[in-house]
């Protein structure tokens, strides 16, 4: 039968230690992660990204440009500005889909 065995405090520092020090050893990257470099637009399809503008949300739930403005206007979806720029999370859009649906409110 094996037993479990118990580590002490010093033991369990030398791993910690070792794993920190690897870590350390890799070389960093060049540049920055392209998912993290904001000087280029989102190439991905309004059904995978995270935000989306008016436009892409108005499409996606199939209503129309107006439209969407106006139940951003009237705060029934959230929204972020950003500077002149309106997003809109995919999934405050999605959520707020659903909460219509699952209460019988009339979305739109």
């Amino acid at each position: 039968m094996m037993r479990n065995r118990l580590y002490t405090k010093d033991e369990v520092i030398q791993v910690v230690e070792a794993a920190l020090n690897a870590l350390n050893n890799q070389s960093a990257p060049a540049r920055e992660p392209e998912h993290l470099d904001n000087s280029t637009s989102q190439q991905s399809s309004p059904g995978t990204k995270m935000t989306l503008s008016v436009r892409e949300a108005a499409e996606l739930i199939g209503i129309s440009k107006p439209k969407m403005y106006e139940l951003v206007h009237s705060n029934e979806i959230p929204s972020i500005h950003v500077g002149k720029k309106i997003v809109i999370a995919r999934q405050a859009l999605m959520d707020w889909l659903s909460e219509g649906d699952m209460n019988g409110k009339k979305a739109c």
